[in-house]
């Protein structure tokens, strides 16, 4: 530890405990207070009425079909939303990022659907698909286009989905991608176009290195994100057709409140809370041991 941080220790700590208070309040407090317990119990929150169930609820879940087709929802929209994302984001930034005309207005514009409401953008792009995208077909005679059911089958459903979210999120993501490459200091980009560093090249051997704390902060964010969704989910198809459409979060917010199961929600909770968990730290100690200094 530095010198300035012994004599400081104090001060710093006070700067940090209001953070801890609220996060305790906010998570810790529900998590291990709460939702653990009620997902050891059978408690139906019409009735009131409870029970202890021991590990009932969580065998149960092997035997779910609706938990599992959530959980695959979720992996296949986290996996193609934080990849998609990122590299969407990553060009938007390195593009903008350099000496070009209106680049302030353009990541503006890029970062307004990150500060609209989720349900807003859902109802914005249901609209598209199904007003616009079919009156264009018609106009232009794309017969392939005007065909295409973008809410009936589980494969288009899904696409669209993916695309709104990837779509919503890559404004958040460019602005701290920028703020990456606005910190590598000019004079290594300079030195490596001397030695023939350039193109491609500069970016993998060069500049994805030295950003390695930023994609570590961008992959945390995302994975977060699409383990957690459930606005655009459900403004756009409301888990259909058929509940493939259905993230884990929904069908966490169904069991608990629709069909007023607690216990059993609440046993849902806990495991998607384990699997974010465990996903982040893999992805944490992953990305951290790439991180270089200069």
């Amino acid at each position: 530890m530095s010198i300035l941080f012994q004599k400081r220790r104090k001060f710093y700590y006070a700067l940090i405990v209001p953070a801890l208070i609220l996060y305790a309040c906010a998570l810790l407090i529900p998590l291990f207070g709460g939702t653990i317990p009620y997902s050891f119990m059978n408690w139906n929150l019409m009735s009131g009425k409870k029970s202890m169930a021991g590990f009932e609820n969580y065998v149960k879940l092997f035997s779910d079909e609706g938990f599992r087709i959530s959980f695959l929802f979720n992996l296949k929209l986290g996996v193609f939303t934080i990849i998609g994302s990122n590299l969407v984001s990553f060009v938007l930034a390195y593009f903008l990022n350099k000496n070009i005309r209106a680049k302030g207005l353009s990541r503006a514009l890029f970062f307004i659907p990150n500060i609209i409401s989720a349900v807003l953008v859902a109802f914005i792009w249901t609209f598209i698909f199904s007003q616009i995208l079919p009156n264009l077909a018609e106009m232009m005679h794309w017969d392939w286009l005007g065909s295409i059911s973008w809410f009936g089958s589980p494969g288009t459903a899904t696409f669209t989905i993916i695309l709104v979210s990837v779509w919503q999120q890559i404004g958040f993501l460019m602005m701290i991608y920028t703020a990456g490459l606005q910190t590598i200091p000019v004079d290594l980009i300079e030195a490596g176009k001397i030695d023939g560093c350039t193109g491609f090249r500069l970016i993998k051997d060069i500049q994805l290195p030295l950003l390695m704390p930023t994609i570590t902060i961008n992959l945390f964010v995302s994975i977060s994100g699409a383990f957690k969704a459930f606005d655009v989910p459900n403004a756009m198809t409301a888990g259909g057709p058929y509940g493939t459409t259905t993230p884990v979060a929904m069908d966490i917010y169904k069991e608990a409140f629709v069909k007023y199961n607690m216990g059993y929600g609440a046993a849902k909770s806990v495991i998607l809370f384990l699997v974010v968990a465990a996903v982040t730290l893999i992805q944490l100690n992953f990305t951290r041991k790439r991180e270089v200094s200069y």
